[in-house]
């Protein structure tokens, strides 16, 4: 039995806690794509219409989809939540790395260095916090691999049984786990070279396992030839079978994409490290073991994938703990004093490199809708153009982070829209011509307020607040300069926000002056500011030179005398000439417009 001091549990945990954290911290930061709203989507009803839709309409083993369904059941279902479930797994997993290095090569610092490569290796990173059955994937082919190397060292019956369990589990998690049967397959036979007893205990452990599997078997032939019709359809098919629509052939690029996934872009880094262990250890065993693991996993898989469609480097993730054994393992064959030195300098280099593998094509929904629901107002409109049905994700997004009542509004007809005073104007095509039409429609009487979201070369999604003036017919000072209304903004014990709006017909002959004025409740000016309109608090407009048809929007701040008493205060408008101060009159014949009534915190 392997003897662990207490400083190396400690050292294992720290580690352990580290990457928890690091996990967990950047949830934030990652956002959903497609295929986690689907894990959503056949998860939100009970649990026989999750298994129901795994086996008639989608291609998936059920497991992990089960497993999901019943995580919600108890922890909640939202977008954070469905993370932490990976990352949960992601634990377990690191937990069985710790006791592999620590069995398997006698040394708790391969258990420690793999667990600190793991946290910052980009692929496990990655897919370790979908909300997609990848980080159970892990996890159960870990455990395949523990009870595995069990049975090589024990070689009874029972140990067979137990891993051929795990098989099973593999089978009903996700299909191509089998890859890593495989690799067992070939370890076995080239290298632990079996006597007849170990081959009859391991055909007898596969034999088990596909018996526990053999209900399923049935619906999995059913998936096949119902992805082989849909793939025909659509025109995707590739090879025999398979997921032409969402894997990938087996290309020069192809295998080039993998590798910098699996080194977080460093190759070199990671060669380095490999060719330390290999020197070292080659003739070792259980090193031979963990390198089919990292290695036999995606060779199979690309060559499999000439004849069927199975390939995409997320099918294949847990190769990643046999590759972060392997370098764990060539880390301790330096200097005790280098090794220390090395996995910092290591897992520096990968945390600078790890954005590199990201996705830029993923749109941040979240962070979108989040934003909108803080700047929604009670009435507020979503107009979508163009209008996408199919676009699961954004529904989901709306429905789980904006307002409920906020998220019915959705429309894609105009008219409807503009019956509301403020809409938010959504788009994945800007440089659309008939968008750009649409936009125009609207702007003249609904000027942009707010942008939330982008253009890029990767991804277009913009969400623009248009806001049309409070008033539908405005209040007219004089004959030449029609107020459209005021908006009461922030409201502090020294200092209110107010903005006016203005719209003019026929140009001013006089360059007239605005007072926003504060009244209290005898009438008395408490506060003033006046001037030409300030617009959006950026740019100054004399009235003789504001252009017809045009809404201003002038930003005004009241900054109010430090003695001033909490209380309700009116808000007064008054324009004047201001060489005469000649006011201009109201319809009424009054010489100010009362605006609303504040109250002074």
């Amino acid at each position: 039995m392997v003897q662990v001091s207490k400083r190396g549990w400690q050292l294992g945990l720290l580690f352990f806690f580290l990457v928890a954290v690091f996990h967990i911290t950047s949830i934030q930061n990652r956002y959903m794509r497609d295929d986690e709203e689907i894990a959503f989507r056949t998860t939100s009803r009970d649990l026989s219409y999750t298994i129901w839709y795994q086996a008639t309409q989608d291609v998936h083993a059920p497991v992990w989809f089960s497993s999901f369904w019943l995580w919600q059941q108890f922890i909640g279902d939202s977008e954070f939540m469905g993370r932490v479930y990976s990352v949960f797994a992601t634990l377990l997993t690191l937990a069985l790395v710790y006791q592999i290095g620590r069995t398997w090569f006698n040394s708790v610092r391969v258990g420690i260095f793999a667990i600190a490569i793991l946290g910052v290796n980009a692929y496990f990173f990655t897919y370790g916090l979908e909300i997609r059955p990848y980080a159970v994937n892990v996890l159960v082919a870990t455990v395949s691999m523990w009870c595995f190397y069990r049975w090589l060292k024990r070689r009874t019956l029972f140990s067979a049984v137990i891993y051929g369990l795990t098989v099973t589990v593999m089978l009903y998690q996700h299909y191509f786990l089998v890859f890593l049967v495989i690799a067992q397959a070939l370890y076995l036979l080239f290298v632990a070279r079996p006597n007849r007893q170990m081959l009859l205990q391991i055909i007898g452990a596969w034999l088990l396992a596909f018996l526990l599997w053999s209900p399923w078997f049935p619906v999995a032939i059913h998936q096949v030839k119902t992805l082989i019709s849909i793939e025909s359809s659509f025109g995707n098919e590739r090879g025999v079978a398979g997921i032409g629509s969402t894997t990938e052939p087996t290309t020069l690029p192809a295998i080039v994409n993998l590798i910098n996934l699996m080194t977080s872009g460093q190759p070199g880094l990671y060669l380095l490290l490999l060719l330390a262990g290999l020197v070292y250890y080659w003739r070792k065993a259980n090193y031979r073991l963990v390198l089919l693991w990292a290695f036999a996993v995606p060779i199979v898989a690309l060559l499999v994938n000439l004849v069927f469609a199975v390939y995409t480097p997320r099918y294949i993730t847990y190769l990643t703990i046999g590759l972060a054994l392997v370098l764990a393992v060539g880390i301790t064959v330096l200097p005790r004093r280098l090794q220390w030195l090395t996995l910092i300098v290591f897992a520096t280099i990968s945390l600078w490199s790890l954005p590199s593998q990201f996705s830029l094509r993923r749109i941040p929904y979240r962070d979108f809708y989040q934003q909108m629901a803080k700047e929604s107002q009670p009435g507020d409109v979503l107009y979508l153009d163009p209008l996408s049905p199919g676009d699961n994700v954004v529904w989901w997004q709306m429905a789980h982070y904006l307002p409920a009542q906020l998220a019915k509004t959705v429309t894609a007809d105009m008219s409807q829209a503009t019956t509301s005073r403020r809409i938010w104007f959504i788009t994945t095509d800007w440089f659309n011509t008939d968008v750009h039409a649409n936009f125009a429609k609207l702007e003249p009487n609904y000027p942009v307020q707010q942008v939330l979201g982008d253009c890029n070369r990767y991804w277009c999604y913009l969400l623009q607040l248009m806001e049309a003036p409070p008033l539908k017919t405005p209040k007219t000072f004089g004959t030449e300069m029609p107020f459209w209304g005021a908006d009461v903004g922030a409201i502090t014990h020294s200092a209110v926000d107010v903005h006016l709006w203005w719209r003019i017909e026929h140009p001013p002959t006089i360059n007239y002056s605005i007072g926003l004025h504060l009244l209290d409740a005898n009438g008395n000016l408490v506060s003033q500011v006046d001037g030409s309109i300030n617009e959006y608090g950026k740019q100054t407009v004399d009235a003789t030179t504001m252009q017809l048809g045009y809404i201003y929007i002038d930003f005004r701040t009241l900054n109010l005398p430090t003695t001033i008493a909490p209380g309700t205060y009116q808000l007064a408008l008054i324009v004047y000439d201001w060489q005469t101060g000649k006011r201009l009159l109201l319809a009424d014949g009054s010489d100010q417009l009362l605006l609303d009534k504040i109250t002074i915190p």
